[in-house]
């Protein structure tokens, strides 16, 4: 039981910084295909075969989710332009990966719609992200579109936690609701809290099947559209680059850029390795 919280702990933390993706961890700690299958058959008959893990596990996630929460917030609060830097490293990192992980899924390579549905998604990014302003949230006056934002918002979130790759932080920072979700964790707000955590829990359990089904029937093309999503989402980080620039700031964010890189770089050589020695 203190294996599975602690590795619910590990998933949970990587769950607030964007561009990690918690699935991605779950493989590493060897729990994933558990987690899914857990997901997917919760809402039957048989869910008492798994209520237990997912609990156990669900606790860890909190715990590690909270305890990170505050770190990433602090850092973002002191030093904005440096620690988006660092998910940057981060995205660049991982996508040379995602890249050869979607060229794997098809014996020819890439075709021509495949790199539509990547177009189409970057696209979508860059446009969320321009009208992002215009659709601006403010959590001191709500209104009921606006919960129904942050529904929607935790419902395509929810997918992260069933495609590696994917970070749910990071799909919270293209919808620009990343710091409205934080800031309303770390302060109490039920309303806020309570509209994306429906979206999460009624995305987690309506999608963990249809995730699975479109890795196992055209894996290609879901793994195009990751790819879409992680590029535009470098546009959209970069977007929300702001504060004073000066020597110093560039010189850490050089710093936190490059250590975000290569922390991907390691999980990444870990996991190769991990799966190597099966």
């Amino acid at each position: 039981m203190f294996g599975i919280i602690v590795r619910g702990m590990a998933m949970g933390m990587t769950e607030v910084v964007p561009g990690v993706s918690g699935s991605t961890v779950a493989m590493i700690l060897g729990v994933y295909e558990r987690l899914i299958y857990s997901l997917s058959i919760v809402t039957t008959d048989r869910r008492n075969e798994v209520i237990a893990f997912l609990v156990t596990f669900g606790f860890g996630m909190v715990t590690g989710f909270a305890s990170a929460l505050f770190i990433i917030t602090y850092f973002l609060d002191n030093y904005h332009a440096s620690t988006l830097l660092f998910f940057l490293g981060i995205i660049v990192g991982f996508l040379p990966y995602l890249w050869k992980e979607a060229q794997q899924q098809t014996e020819t390579g890439l075709k021509s719609k495949h790199y539509i549905i990547m177009l189409i998604f970057i696209s979508t990014v860059i446009v969320g992200q321009l009208l992002s302003g215009i659709m601006s949230v403010d959590i001191n006056n709500m209104s009921i579109m606006n919960y129904a934002f942050l529904i929607v918002s935790g419902f395509i979130a929810s997918t992260a936690l069933v495609l590696p790759g994917i970070s749910g932080a990071l799909i919270f920072m293209i919808l620009g609701v990343y710091e409205i979700a934080t800031d309303s964790l770390l302060t109490g707000n039920l309303p806020v809290i309570l509209s994306i955590g429906t979206g999460v829990i009624i995305g987690v359990l309506l999608t963990s099947k249809l995730i699975r089904f479109l890795l196992a029937n055209y894996s290609a093309g879901t793994y195009s559209a990751m790819l879409g999503l992680v590029i535009g989402s470098i546009y959209a980080i970069s977007d929300n680059l702001s504060g004073q620039v000066d020597g110093q700031v560039i010189l850490l964010s050089l710093v936190t850029f490059v250590a975000g890189f290569v922390l991907v770089v390691v999980l990444k050589r870990y996991q190769d390795s991990r799966f190597d020695d099966i």
